[in-house]
């Protein structure tokens, strides 16, 4: 039996649906599209995978297993029938798809707003969830009464990016329990979480119940989650391990550059010199006649931040500097704000 969706304080089941739905527009009607196709009588749904690091690809995964996913979610996250979740993330990728999921399963009130960057500034009542990509959380904090927007959510999951140190620390000083995600579309979002500030802050994710992780022979991560429909999969996320089951990801493997038999891992290099300067960068591989090849990095942002970007660089190990730095009017990006790494480096 399809569930009831409360939108907006609005109850919306398959017998009212197409009387809601009509003269929708915008986001809402991207909903009710969703919407159609999960009250439709075919078991699975098609899902395309974001495109961050390569084409996107078209997934198929059974409602029920979405289900199953979403219980668990709202399980963590104490979230019920009495609850209420903000919706502002792209419904065509699967973070979107799957809070509608969530409210579906537990009976919450959803409140869907146009994603945007900063998709609190409207919002004038308190909600329990608030899922938002990092981009969306850091733009919020340079507004002004940025802080007081991020805490009309009582949870705050980000996803669907990197966390770089500057944001990580402001968020401190944000009283709504903030966390970080690590999942994909083919496991139907996350699958683990860290706690970013507070007294439980960590680097590292702890699995789900039901979920398991293990290395594989490259070091990547492998995922079973049997409640998912996931024997066993394996990533492309180098990890370690600890003995506690908990993981921190390293990078990936595809971001490996092999600089004269020096290997680098391109996501390290981001992340260091991100915190040093604060920059939106894309490090990757590019041809090398002498080393086979080199390090090579984009960056956006105000020209004048190129002296800091420099002095940064020159603080890396010599086979990890980039050895050509070029300024972008913009990084290539997703629709949820993932930077498209395929899209710069390939070929």
């Amino acid at each position: 039996m399809p569930e009831p969706l409360c939108i907006n304080g609005e109850w919306v089941t398959p017998s009212n649906f197409n009387l809601w739905r009509s003269g929708k527009s915008g986001f809402d009607a991207t909903l009710g599209d969703f919407l159609q196709e999960w009250y439709n009588d075919c078991p699975y749904m098609q899902l395309h995978t974001s495109g961050s690091t390569g084409s996107p690809q078209l997934i198929r995964a059974t409602k029920e297993a979405m289900r199953a996913s979403a219980r668990m979610s709202c399980k963590v996250f104490g979230l019920t029938r009495n609850s209420s979740f903000l919706l502002s993330l792209p419904l065509q990728y699967i973070a979107g798809k799957m809070m509608v999921v969530r409210a579906l399963v537990s009976g919450a009130e959803i409140l869907p707003t146009e994603p945007t960057s900063t998709p609190l500034a409207k919002l004038h009542q308190h909600v329990d969830f608030a899922p938002l990509v990092p981009m969306q959380a850091a733009t919020t904090l340079r507004q002004p009464g940025g802080r007081e927007q991020l805490e009309r959510a009582r949870c705050i999951l980000l996803g669907g990016g990197f966390i770089d140190t500057a944001l990580e620390q402001e968020l401190q000083e944000v009283n709504s329990a903030v966390f970080a995600s690590y999942g994909m579309t083919e496991t139907l979002s996350h699958i683990a979480l860290r706690r970013v500030n507070g007294p439980e802050r960590s680097l590292a994710y702890t699995p789900l119940p039901g979920v398991h992780v293990r290395l594989s022979a490259q070091g990547t991560l492998c995922i079973s989650a049997t409640h998912l429909g996931i024997e066993e999969m394996e990533t492309n996320d180098l990890a370690e391990i600890a003995a506690d089951g908990s993981f921190r990801i390293l990078g990936r493997r595809d971001s490996v550059i092999n600089s004269g038999g020096i290997k680098i891992q391109a996501e390290e290099v981001e992340q260091q010199l991100t915190a040093a300067t604060g920059l939106s960068l894309l490090v990757g591989a590019v041809p090398d006649a002498l080393l086979g090849q080199c390090a090579a990095l984009l960056w956006e942002g105000p020209l004048q931040a190129e002296d800091a970007l420099r002095h940064a660089i020159s603080t890396l190990p010599p086979y990890h500097r980039p050895r050509i730095v070029r300024h972008v009017d913009s990084l290539p990006r997703t629709a949820s704000g993932k930077i498209r790494r395929g899209a710069v480096f390939a070929g």
